[in-house]
């Protein structure tokens, strides 16, 4: 009876040990996730800076686009004046004549537009053709968008990453 107490308690102190981790295992479980995280929170953060300048430029687009919406609507000339960098933002005259004011987001600039506005007539059609170019600085390298409407008025986007 005795051997058999000994085996029980033996294996009750084995099964204790092994019930959990030891700190120098935690230990290095805790350092691969910081250096996971590490790695990672830059990579997330340039992701995000590249959206918002996508997302800068698809604004852009469909606020041409509702522009056109509303010269055909309207039968009547909208204007879309584009203020580049410092100015930064772009206007036009809404569905209920409310001049509508768009600003870009904090790092994203207009660096330039072949016409100081965007003409769209009761056709649909524009005066002239324009492109407008949006920038912004991610990574020691920038994020080109250009923006173009044709004289048919219909625009489009278009996207480059150009090297430091």
């Amino acid at each position: 009876m005795r051997g058999g107490n000994v085996t029980d308690s033996s294996l009750m102190t084995a099964r204790r040990r092994q019930a959990g981790f030891s700190m120098a295992e935690m230990l290095v479980v805790v350092a691969i996730i910081g250096i996971a995280v590490a790695i990672g929170i830059p990579l997330v953060n340039e992701q995000v800076r590249i959206a918002e300048v996508r997302t800068a430029a698809d604004q852009m687009a469909i606020h041409l686009r509702a522009a056109r919406m509303i010269a055909v609507s309207k039968h009547k000339n909208i204007v879309v004046t584009v203020g580049a960098d410092p100015t930064n933002s772009y206007s036009y005259e809404g569905t209920t004549g409310e001049t509508r004011t768009i600003a870009m987001p904090g790092p994203v600039k207009i660096m330039g537009s072949s016409a100081a506005s965007v003409t769209f007539r009761g056709d649909g059609s524009t005066t002239a053709a324009a492109t407008i170019t949006i920038e912004a600085a991610v990574s020691g390298a920038t994020e080109r968008w250009t923006v173009t409407t044709n004289t048919l008025g219909l625009t489009k986007l278009a996207h480059t990453r150009v090297s430091s």
